[in-house]
């Protein structure tokens, strides 16, 4: 069963960071110009942030990812392992660029445990200032994990913004 609502519950959000920590690296698909799908395996790092959560992950400025954003906005991140426990975030995907974001994600990367965690020099970078690498932040509309699923609720959802 899928639950509608405008915020994940912490079950869905806990059993989908957990898995997709673990496992570390996920298909990202994104949609291309002429509509057609492309696929690639990317190691994002996914915060919980007041009851709901967001994906990171750094790519290169000139990457086919930042073209396919500009045309179409939503990814698929899908985990799986050989025992199949999957997890998959249908998200919203946008470039969040500005010195801060890129320091904060820098460092969370550089502060988490491997395999999670890693030394983002290896992007060919002497810090978070390269404008050759970006960020990439992925807001989930769908989570889903063996024993849960969320959507948002598009209703719940203007309610709530219409509320701020």
């Amino acid at each position: 069963m899928v639950v509608k609502t405008s915020r994940p519950d912490a079950g869905v959000v806990g059993d989908f960071v957990r898995i997709a920590h673990r496992i570390v690296w996920c298909t990202l698909a994104t949609v291309d110009r002429r509509g057609r799908p492309r696929s690639r395996v990317v190691h994002p790092y996914w915060e919980c942030d007041g009851g709901g959560v967001t994906g990171w992950m750094f790519t290169r400025a000139t990457s086919p990812k930042i073209t396919h954003l500009a045309h179409r906005s939503q990814v698929s991140c899908s985990y799986w392992d050989p025992a199949h426990e999957i997890a998959v975030a249908e998200c919203d995907g946008e470039i969040a660029d500005d010195e801060a974001t890129r320091h904060k994600i820098w460092d969370l990367f550089a502060t988490a445990e491997e395999p999670l965690g890693y030394d983002p020099r290896i992007l060919g970078s002497e810090d978070h200032r390269d404008e050759s690498i970006t960020v990439i932040r992925m807001t989930p509309w769908r989570l889903v994990t063996p024993n849960r699923s969320w959507q948002l609720d598009p209703s719940s959802a203007e309610q709530a913004a219409g509320q701020r």
